[in-house]
């Protein structure tokens, strides 16, 4: 009886041990990794000789860096953020948020618009380098 007893005082504490933030650190394996961004598309205007392979994203853990050779903005500025992913949902902290879709080695990145402002739909299409 102090055996079964010992056993589930144990497994009690390894339940209740667990990190409180269960997205922190977590590895998602369809986004893992570099990607370049091959096309923009949206209600915008982009010179026809755009190089959009300057801009380039990493994911790692739950961290996204962004990186860009020139003054080309496009997801966001280069820097590091971290991100939470529900689903096919990435959320960064300051509320915004991308549905991905990972199909062989392109990512696309559809932003979640306001659906009180016109024209703000925009898709990021990168391929993994």
């Amino acid at each position: 009886m102090r055996k079964i007893t010992t056993i589930l005082l144990l497994a009690i504490l390894a339940v209740s041990c667990s990190a409180d933030n269960p997205e922190e650190g977590v590895v998602n394996v369809d986004l893992e990794g570099n990607w370049v961004l091959e096309n923009v598309s949206c209600f915008c205007f982009f010179e026809p000789d755009t190089d959009f392979s300057t801009h380039r994203i990493s994911f790692e853990g739950s961290k996204l860096t962004v990186s860009s050779t020139d003054d080309n903005f496009f997801l966001m500025e280069d820097g590091k953020y971290n991100y939470t992913v529900a689903g096919n949902l990435i959320t960064f902290p300051d509320g915004v948020q991308y549905r991905y879709q990972v199909d062989n080695q392109q990512l696309q990145l559809n932003f979640v618009d306001n659906p009180e402002l016109a024209d703000d739909e925009v898709t990021f299409t990168y391929y993994k380098k």
